[in-house]
């Protein structure tokens, strides 16, 4: 897939307007394909969160349909960073199957991972907390990665969570009078 191509799969308001990086690295490396499978379909990943807010959808759209739409089109840019991930594993040599490396103990991914909540603002809060803990993730990666190529990649993405965040805070207030900030 081309630079352009992540470009098109962007979701309106639902991803920051920077282009993505291209998809490349600096070499072969399994260290950090096992660092990346766990933003994947690790604990706390892309796929967790595609799933997450996929169910929160099914429960938002029958409140609001700008809402459960927000929830869907956010979901649809969570599928596009697993894919821009899965590029990523396989050019360092992994295989992107849906498990985590070391949140999972390589064990495949679960329904489990999931916080399916009750009510609204407490799926709300879910979603934000989601959100920040995938950044807390990427920065970590980040420190942990000596490869300008991946760095630029998850930076972008991190760009995306950031506006998730306040998209779901902008909801918080609109249906529940407040905001949210996650303790990390």
């Amino acid at each position: 897939m081309s630079k352009n191509d992540h470009d098109l799969h962007k979701r309106d308001k639902c991803a920051d307007p920077s282009p993505y990086p291209e998809i490349k690295v600096v070499r072969e490396n399994p260290f950090y394909a096992a660092l990346l499978m766990d933003d994947y379909a690790g604990l706390i990943s892309e796929f967790t969160a595609i799933n997450q807010y996929l169910y929160h959808h099914l429960f938002f759209e029958d409140i609001d349909e700008e809402l459960g739409k927000l929830l869907e089109n956010v979901a649809i840019t969570e599928m596009h960073h697993m894919e821009i991930l899965a590029s990523v594993i396989k050019k360092l040599g992994g295989n992107p199957i849906i498990r985590g490396t070391y949140s999972t103990c390589c064990n495949f991914w679960n329904g489990t991972f999931i916080h399916y909540g009750s009510g609204l603002c407490e799926r709300l809060k879910a979603d934000i907390d989601s959100e920040y803990k995938a950044i807390n993730e990427y920065n970590k990666h980040i420190c942990m990665m000596d490869d300008h190529y991946i760095k630029a990649i998850l930076q972008r993405i991190i760009l995306d969570e950031k506006l998730h965040i306040k998209l779901f805070n902008k909801a918080l207030l609109k249906f529940c009078g407040c905001t949210y900030r996650a303790i990390s």
